[in-house]
């Protein structure tokens, strides 16, 4: 019977960041992981034609490469072949009138920018608003928020009532609300909002106004992509993993979480191999965890209530496109790569986010967009170029068509994927005029596909559960747990985009468990 340290259930990028601390600090470690390969969301390949490299989930690591993680790793992630660019526009927005805003890397470039939308004194006072809280907030984004380190910030701030924007509003507050109260441009507007519905909060959510304030923070930083594709960072983290001993074994599936006395002692494959360990760290979200994992282990009413209420709100669809030119937008600075939204507003984004809420495909969804070849031109043959548009304002099971014109009950069926794509490509159409005509060849995965190939992503949620304040913060990503990654089963820990901080290519909840099990 196989023995080790840790035992990881699931390969992402947490996972596999963990396992890299814990195995340069000779435990053994062992990551299993149901998909053909290591990385979960983190993956690139050639989904359209031969030389188009596309990013299969997730593309770009802002908050990685901006933090602990990467900092600390990334001498050894180097040595692995990974490398990270980014252009010079970090993202931006576009109006299908002709009106556009950036937010550019250059401080000079983005001071140029608010003067030329009138937001200087509006993103200024924004920042001047926020700053008093940083000092306890940015360690919080990467702490086990159960630990007296944190509870004592978390006092802090809390304590803090007489700053002009208090730590309690902005947790209290929506982003929609933030953005308009602060912004006047339809166009930073458009930067900005949709945002939100990358890290698995809509618009008129509770702390949706503290991700905002964060996003302002971040962005000017840049959007980095790793050379070759996002899948590149799975690669190192594996090699480093394996380098120091750590075995990652991949076509298995892990089908319950072993306890004896109470506590975790191991894990039993579907093919029924078992496998006993120190501590066992699973990659999932809570109701699979206590529904499935730990559905014969001695657990309380109350906690399985918990996760059995866990909430997803929409789903992600997901379109990569193999183009044969590179595509242009009237405004060229646009066409610097970064993370875009192009939509129809603030009050069309509210609109389409409802739409999906309620099950229904919206007629005019916001679009994510990322030519990864403006940055990376290896990416596809000479001249060409790849694009992934991300729409996060999807229902996770269609039930209608806000427009009218797509048959829908329930599934992602074939038609309507394909439909949906053809309503895709004309939204972006009206940014980018003749991309229509560049199209050489489509990928598409619906939220019914991100179900069945990433159990973490739940009904086809990429964000792997709300991330709204009732289910954020110190509630995420169930009471029980209060923000920490410790589960009630002794030995038992949870981490991913189902952990605080959310979702996204962070490495914190990977990193913060390993400094756990380190002692540190």
């Amino acid at each position: 019977m196989p023995s080790y340290d840790v035992i990881f259930v699931g390969a992402g990028h947490n996972a596999l960041v963990a396992a890299a601390y814990l195995a340069k600090a000779g435990r053994s470690v062992c990551l299993l992981d149901q998909s053909d390969r290591p990385g979960g969301a983190v993956r690139s390949e050639e989904l359209t034609l031969p030389g188009f490299v596309h990013d299969t989930y997730s593309a770009l690591h802002p908050i990685f490469v901006g933090g602990p993680a990467f900092a600390e790793l990334g001498e050894d992630l180097g040595r692995h072949g990974l490398r990270y660019v980014q252009g010079g526009v970090s993202t931006g927005s576009s109006l299908p009138d002709g009106r556009s805003a950036v937010i550019p890397t250059d401080p000079a470039a983005l001071g140029a920018e608010l003067e030329r939308l009138g937001e200087q004194a509006g993103w200024a006072g924004l920042m001047a608003d926020v700053a008093p809280h940083l000092e306890s907030l940015m360690p919080l984004l990467g702490m086990d928020l159960t630990t007296p380190q944190a509870a004592e910030l978390i006092q802090k701030l809390d304590r803090d009532r007489t700053a002009a924007l208090p730590f309690a509003t902005l947790l209290a507050g929506n982003g929609h609300d933030l953005a308009t109260e602060r912004f006047r441009s339809e166009e930073l507007r458009t930067a900005l909002l949709p945002w939100l519905l990358h890290v698995g909060i809509g618009p008129h959510d509770a702390i949706g106004a503290l991700w905002i304030a964060l996003f302002g923070l971040i962005l000017p930083g840049g959007n980095p992509q790793p050379v070759g594709g996002s899948g590149r960072l799975a690669e190192a983290l594996s090699g480093l993993v394996t380098e120091h001993g750590a075995e990652i074994v991949t076509n298995v599936r892990v089908d319950a979480v072993l306890t004896e006395n109470g506590r975790a002692v191991g894990v039993r494959t579907a093919d029924g191999e078992v496998l006993t360990a120190t501590t066992v760290v699973a990659s999932t979200t809570p109701d699979q965890l206590y529904g499935h994992l730990l559905r014969d282990a001695s657990i309380g009413d109350s906690i399985r209530a918990q996760a059995s209420r866990y909430s997803y709100r929409r789903g992600c669809f997901q379109l990569n496109l193999a183009l044969s030119a590179r595509p242009s937008f009237a405004d060229p600075r646009l066409d610097q790569g970064g993370g875009l939204n192009l939509g129809r507003g603030v009050d069309e984004l509210v609109r389409s986010v409802r739409q999906a809420e309620a099950g229904y495909l919206p007629e005019h969804p916001t679009l994510s967009w990322h030519e990864a070849t403006a940055v990376d031109p290896s990416r596809a043959p000479e001249g060409c170029a790849v694009v992934r548009i991300q729409v996060l304002d999807v229902p996770l099971r269609p039930v209608g068509d806000a427009a009218g014109e797509i048959a829908a009950d329930g599934t992602w069926t074939t038609s309507v994927v394909e439909s949906f794509a053809d309503r895709v490509v004309a939204e972006a159409a009206e940014h980018l005029k003749g991309l229509d005509e560049l199209v050489l060849a489509r990928h598409m995965l619906s939220p019914a596909d991100l179900a069945r190939r990433i159990p973490s992503m739940g009904p086809g949620d990429h964000c792997a559960g709300h991330n709204g304040l009732e289910q954020g913060f110190t509630q995420r990503p169930v009471p029980a747990h209060g923000g920490g990654y410790a589960t009630v089963v002794p030995g038992l820990h949870l981490i991913g985009g189902s952990t605080w901080p959310g979702p996204g290519i962070s490495g914190t909840s990977g990193r913060t468990i390993a400094q756990t099990l380190l002692g540190q």
